[in-house]
């Protein structure tokens, strides 16, 4: 079987990558091809062992003209990834399948959701969604080419709160008493900054760590914000490893998120064993029980974050530290990289097994 991923796969912070790259890693008797654009001294230091693997092909843009595959792999909405399934599509046009993995819940009021949503109805042959919450409009709307729920997922090895660190902290985060909140997140609309910084606000006394870059012509009013408020400790972004030791000294991650997937961020928090504060909204239910690993609460309502806040700020009660555990041991069965790309093994041969279709009617 011959698979092309139409993404960068050596870019360590992007979560569609993360995701593909597990795919080729535990499924090692499958053909995968994909590209290199490494940014970052973590991607080049990854990516040159991974890129060694032995079912994996290094290939340029081009290859989607000149080469014809079993299946074209996506999991993001780009216009990029729409162009490189159609053509690759077209070039094997009545042998290749398109598989598209819906990593994001799209919200239709939108034209510009519709519009990125609408074409990828139009051409995909086979879905798999990363929550429930994602996968409830295509279920219903095309159960014939819905292949299932499959999550995101995260390293255990990595993320894992009994492993000592060997990376030196920052100055300022290893001074700082462990047990810190924690925002890690793009800092954009969506996401819901204002509450992090409210909270802030309403307690000087702490210091509120935060991890994650701005999405261009929407965060900046926020970044201004984060900047501003003195107690905030704006990191923006790190390598794995070095996110991951800020990580391990914080006591609550708060995550105030209107629309997810199936947040990595939420996931690696839970393998750490800190609770999270987030909305009771789209996937986050899935992954936060109120009163066990965290609470849920709108964002209109201030005092209830910030009560939650401190209710989960250490010290815990013995109960709340177990309770952590047991939610860590079941991310362990449903969310490590290896149960998740494993589990894309046979929706692979569903979608090879599929009769092949270049469009595909649809309505929104």
């Amino acid at each position: 079987m011959k698979i092309l991923l139409p993404i960068s796969l050596d870019r360590w912070r992007n979560p569609i990558s993360t995701l593909q790259r597990a795919c080729v890693q535990y499924n090692p008797d499958i053909e995968f091809h994909s590209f290199s654009n490494p940014q970052t001294e973590e991607d080049r230091r990854m990516g040159g062992e991974f890129w060694k693997l032995p079912n994996l092909r290094l290939r340029k843009p081009s290859a989607i003209l000149l080469d014809r595959f079993d299946i074209v792999h996506t999991a993001s909405y780009s216009r990029g990834n729409y162009l490189a399934s159609l053509i690759s599509k077209i070039r094997g046009i009545g042998h290749t399948k398109f598989l598209t993995t819906l990593n994001l819940e799209y919200d239709l009021k939108y034209a510009i959701d519709q519009l990125r949503y609408g074409r990828f109805l139009r051409i995909a042959d086979r879905f798999v969604a990363v929550s429930e919450a994602v996968s409830a409009d295509i279920r219903n709307r095309y159960p014939d080419r819905f292949l299932g729920v499959i999550p995101n997922g995260f390293d255990p090895h990595l993320y894992d709160p009994g492993k000592i660190d060997e990376v030196k902290l920052p100055d300022e985060v290893a001074a700082l008493k462990s047990g810190y909140p924690l925002w890690l997140a793009v800092v954009e609309s969506r996401k819901n900054p204002q509450i992090f910084v409210n909270l802030a606000k309403a307690n000087p006394s702490i210091t509120f760590v935060a991890l994650g870059g701005v999405l261009p012509g929407d965060g900046e009013i926020y970044a201004d914000q984060f900047t501003a408020t003195p107690n905030i400790l704006w990191l923006g972004n790190m390598e794995r490893s070095m996110a991951r030791a800020v990580m391990a000294k914080a006591g609550v991650l708060v995550f105030p998120s209107e629309r997810e997937g199936l947040s990595l961020g939420m996931i690696e928090a839970i393998a750490m064993g800190i609770p999270i504060l987030a909305q009771p909204k789209s996937s986050m239910p899935e992954l936060v029980t109120a009163g066990w690993n965290g609470e849920l609460m709108d964002a209109g309502d201030f005092d209830a974050w910030n009560q939650s806040l401190h209710k989960w700020l250490p010290p815990r009660t013995d109960e709340q530290d177990e309770n952590l555990k047991s939610a860590r041991m079941e991310a362990l069965e449903k969310f490590s990289w290896e149960v998740v790309g494993k589990a894309y093994r046979s929706v692979y041969e569903k979608t090879r097994s599929t009769k092949p279709q270049l469009f595909h009617s649809f309505k929104l």
